[in-house]
Parts: structure tokens; sequence; C-alpha cells
């Protein structure tokens, strides 16, 4: 039986609206796909900024602590290696000393017993002897300090601080005093600014005139000093530093109390 053309094909009609539902229902279906993507690739890139911030500042931590614990080390080390520095050259300048002292007094007792010895010899003539020996061990004495000037200036600075630590500020002048002279000798300017300012500002300050008749070295020190910075004083260099000197020096001569 043949459908009659003037009436609508019911069925043909029906899926048309299906296939049109199915295609509104993939467009559909298409679309929450796109959005869940673009959320999930959102909350990925979140995702990877995160990571990438949290592992920075992590990075960043870690490097500041191994930094820091390589400076830490850095100066650990440091200060040991200065610790058997410092050992070693006062073991080494103290025993120099020791064995130049033993072999001065060995001379000096030597040449001491041959004067005694010498017979026929008046009591001015011995006493003329006898001074003559005591200039030339002195002179021998500066002479040693002079060809060894800076290492003697280093073990005398450290025998001035080990001092002023105790404050037993009259030893420790005296011993920036000598470090001073080893120094000037030895051209050592910025080791003798350091004595100059000790001696001017921490030495002769917590000074009285008691000091000086207990210690007469302090004023030979203070002398033996004053000569040397005068003889290099070329172009004043030393001028501020000789006035201050000589200013400490006098009034710490003058003071019956300590401040």
């Amino acid at each position: 039986m043949s459908a009659d053309p003037g009436n609508p094909n019911h069925d043909l009609e029906a899926l048309k609206a299906q296939v049109q539902a199915l295609n509104e229902n993939e467009r559909r279906l298409m679309d929450m796909v796109k959005v869940y993507a673009g959320l999930l690739i959102g909350m990925a890139a979140l995702l990877v900024v995160f990571s990438w911030f949290a592992s920075h500042k992590s990075y960043e931590q870690d490097k500041l602590t191994i930094q820091k614990a390589l400076e830490t080390a850095n100066e650990q080390r440091y200060a040991a290696f200065n610790r058997e520095l410092d050992g070693t050259l006062n073991t080494r300048l103290a025993a120099r000393e020791q064995a130049m002292d033993r072999k001065i007094a060995e001379l000096s007792q030597s040449l001491r017993a041959q004067a005694a010895s010498l017979g026929g010899i008046s009591s001015n003539s011995l006493a003329q002897q006898s001074e003559e020996v005591n200039r030339k061990i002195l002179l021998m004495t500066e002479l040693v300090e002079n060809r060894n000037a800076h290492p003697f200036g280093l073990l005398y600075f450290d025998y001035a601080i080990r001092a002023a630590n105790a404050k037993n500020f009259p030893v420790a002048t005296e011993h920036f005093l000598a470090a001073a002279v080893a120094f000037a000798r030895s051209r050592d300017e910025s080791n003798l600014n350091i004595c100059l300012a000790r001696i001017t500002q921490l030495g002769f300050p917590n000074m009285r005139a008691d000091d000086f008749a207990a210690r007469p070295l302090l004023e030979e020190k203070y002398n033996q000093l004053n000569d040397t910075l005068d003889k290099g004083n070329v172009n004043g260099k030393y001028t501020v530093a000789l006035g201050d000197l000589r200013r400490e020096f006098n009034e710490a001569k003058k003071r019956t109390k300590p401040r």
C-alpha cells in the first residue's frame, strides 16, 4: 500500500526530531567536554605555578641554609687557622727571644768574669770597664732587635694585648711602646698606628706617677719611641702622633690617682 502524498510522514518527522535531539545532545556534550577540559587545563596550570613557587621558595631556603653553613664552617676554620698560626708564631718568637737572652746573658757573664779576673786595675777603671761592658750588651741587644724588628714587634704586641685584657695597664703600655718602636724600625705603619692609638687612648690614660717609679723601663721605652718617631718624622707625618704621645705621657707622669 503506497503512502498518501498529501499526509505527513510521521515516522520521518519523528526520525528527524530524534536526529536533531541527538545533535543537540552531542553539541551540549562537546561544550561540556570543552568546559571541563578548560577547567582541567587551568587547574593544571595553577598546580604547575604553585609547584614552581613552592619549589623555588624551598630552593632559596636551602640555598641560604647551605650558604650559612658554609660561612660558619669557613669562619671556624679561619679562626682555628689563626689560633694555630698565632700559637706557632708566639712559640717560635718566644724560643728565639729566650735563646738570644741566654746568649746575651752568657756573654755578659763571660765579659764580667774577664774584667773581674784582671789584676792591678783600680776601682775606677774596673767601673769604667763594667760600664763599657753594659753599654756593649745594650748595643748588642738593640742590634738583634733591629735585625728582627718585625717579629719582635709582633711578640711585644701579643704580650701587650694579653696584659691589657688582664687590666694590667703599666705592663701593657710598656709592651705597646716596645712594639711601636719595633714596628717603626721595620716600617710597618699599620701596626705602628695601632700601637700609638693603644698607648695614647688606653695605656697612659690609665697610669699614674707610681707606675713609672715601679717600672723604669716605661720611660726608657717612651724615649726610644719618641726618638725613633722624631728621626722618621719626614714631612711631619708623625707630628700629631708625637704631640698626643708627649701630652699623655706628661699627664700620666703627674697623675696621682687613677681616672
